[in-house]
């Protein structure tokens, strides 16, 4: 047996990994019950004509028509009756954006609108939303040209369900369902990571002059190592006699800018002890702001840029 079984599995590595398949390939799929079950996971009622729009790509329909001239068939005396989740995907995009930025200004009022808007193309990415519709099963559902489908194809598809939700159960699940599976996303992450200051001391400058408090203070706290490679200092900020950022790094200018983000956040609400992000019912509660955009940091170094101008010259 030994040696049979050796030669089997010698076999199977000349052969190869086996390839890769269509879940629909499998004796024991059944299209309209993993249909049903797709809502019961996600805990919604779906109607079966929407939910089936949102997992048909404009390809598949494409791809079958061809394929149905291709054998002499009719396409306008017999057609698929098929419609493809454009305008699903459309009207998800737009529901999903809307409520994914009014949530962060909500939640964070004193963070600046382009760090909103950082994080907000962050979770409408297509690497974001093809990572949720793939562990929701959305992948083995939706009928495409190409497989496995890339990952544009299952970020349009996961908006075409959002749409299709909104369609059959109206905004406020659409926004639940936005709000349980892209905004859970931001859960363990360091959101000053997702927007990028390139001048964090300026900013910090301009926001502390627009409140009417004194100027940044760096100063070095504590140093170790400076004569080796793993040198590392301590650098805080202050600010009218307060700490207001910290900061280490292995030189005194990184961590001077590093200590600067730190305060940056602290005055946003994201630093090391802000409150996490509110889910479930608690956040059914929260009175969201759709229009008001908040404070913005090019508007604000502007300001300070110019008022340094004009007391230059007084």
């Amino acid at each position: 047996m030994r040696a049979y079984l050796k030669e089997l599995y010698n076999r199977r590595l000349r052969v190869g990994p086996e390839k890769l398949r269509h879940r629909s390939e499998f004796m024991n799929w059944n299209y309209n019950a993993e249909i049903y079950a797709f809502g019961k996971r996600l805990g919604e009622e779906f109607s079966n004509d929407s939910l089936q729009a949102a997992f048909t790509h404009r390809s598949y329909i494409e791809a079958e028509e061809a394929r149905r001239a291709d054998l002499g068939i009719d396409v306008a005396s017999a057609p698929l009756g098929l419609t493809d989740n454009s305008e699903l995907t459309q009207k998800g995009e737009e529901t999903a954006s809307r409520y994914i930025k009014a949530y962060l200004r909500s939640s964070y009022p004193t963070m600046f609108e382009e760090a909103i808007v950082a994080i907000h193309d962050h979770l409408m990415s297509d690497d974001t939303l093809s990572h949720i519709a793939s562990h929701i099963g959305i992948g083995d559902l939706m009928l495409c040209s190409d497989f496995p489908p890339e990952e544009s194809t299952l970020s349009k598809n996961f908006l075409a369900v959002v749409g299709a939700l909104e369609t059959d159960k109206g905004v406020k699940r659409a926004e639940s369902l936005v709000r349980d599976l892209v905004l859970a996303q931001l859960v363990g992450k360091e959101l000053m990571e997702l927007w990028s200051v390139t001048n964090p001391m300026g900013l910090l400058m301009a926001v502390l002059d627009s409140q009417g408090r004194g100027p940044p203070e760096p100063r070095l706290q504590w140093q170790a190592g400076q004569r080796t490679i793993m040198a590392v200092y301590q650098v805080g900020i202050y600010s009218d006699k307060q700490l207001i950022g910290q900061s280490a790094g292995e030189r005194v200018t990184i961590a001077e800018d590093m200590a600067a983000q730190d305060a940056l956040q602290r005055m946003m609400g994201i630093g090391s002890g802000h409150m996490p992000l509110t889910f479930r019912t608690e956040a059914d509660k929260m009175e969201l702001r759709y229009d008001p955009k908040n404070i913005s940091a090019e508007e604000l170094m502007q300001t300070y840029e110019l008022r340094q101008k004009e007391n230059s010259v007084s």
